[in-house]
């Protein structure tokens, strides 16, 4: 616990300031915990080659706020792909692309099954063959695997990748240890000095890199629902 008598939580996550800052004034506003951010890794935005994108697409698919900078680029030397229908997981996302000046015209859930629901959504809303535009970070595969599965022809950028801060040390004392992606879950583990805390997972397949290295942890969480008020729900349980 820190000097106050509160238990601490390491934020490892989400990496942008702007997405961390809802996490931890959420958690800070219970009284009960002390966030601590300690991002573990950092977003490095890519732009998008206008002539890479070959064809007008029936519709963009836009599963991350990274994704955005890349877009608007893009947008403003190929008005036919800003002009294209957009889809968006997620409230946070769908928000994002409305300042930016677009309106999805499919917002999927932010859930644990990850990309499913938004290809199923974009595949009842297109064509077999038809052209999907995914701007996505350089470790994501799965929109792409739904879509083709469902006939449709994918063109995936990457947008956006994923990078280890350097020489990120993690404060001390810690109760427990947030995890928004498998990426800050391995940039833990190559922590030599990592405390065993318990490891909350933000879905499922932060979870499962989590479960390779159960051992390193106390105990291991998921949050019912990738959300900063289902964080604050699964601390509860851990003050309880």
């Amino acid at each position: 616990m820190s000097v106050g008598g509160l238990p601490r939580v390491c934020l490892t996550g989400p990496a942008t300031p702007r997405a961390a800052a809802r996490w931890i004034d959420a958690v800070g506003a219970t009284g009960a915990w002390e966030p601590v951010h300690c991002p573990l890794v950092r977003v490095v935005g890519r732009p998008i080659e206008p002539a890479g994108v070959t064809l007008l697409p029936a519709m963009v698919a836009v599963t991350s706020q990274n994704a955005i900078p890349a877009l608007r680029r893009l947008w403003a030397e190929r008005v036919d792909v800003r002009e294209a229908p957009h889809a968006a997981i997620g409230l946070a996302t769908a928000r994002s692309l409305r300042q930016a000046g677009v309106d999805p015209v499919l917002v999927g859930r932010a859930e644990e099954s990850g990309a499913a629901p938004l290809a199923d959504a974009i595949a009842k809303a297109t064509q077999p063959g038809e052209r999907i535009l995914w701007p996505r970070g350089d470790l994501a595969s799965d929109l792409r695997e739904h879509l083709v599965v469902a006939g449709r022809i994918v063109e995936d950028p990457v947008a956006y990748r994923s990078e280890e801060v350097a020489g990120a040390e993690l404060p001390s004392p810690l109760d427990a240890a947030f995890f928004a992606s498998p990426s800050a879950v391995r940039a833990w583990l190559r922590i030599a000095d990592a405390p065993r805390v318990t490891a909350i997972a933000i879905g499922a397949t932060t979870q499962s890199e989590l479960a390779v290295s159960y051992s390193r942890f106390q105990k291991l969480l998921r949050l019912h629902r990738p959300t900063p008020d289902a964080l604050v729900e699964a601390l509860a349980t851990l003050r309880g």
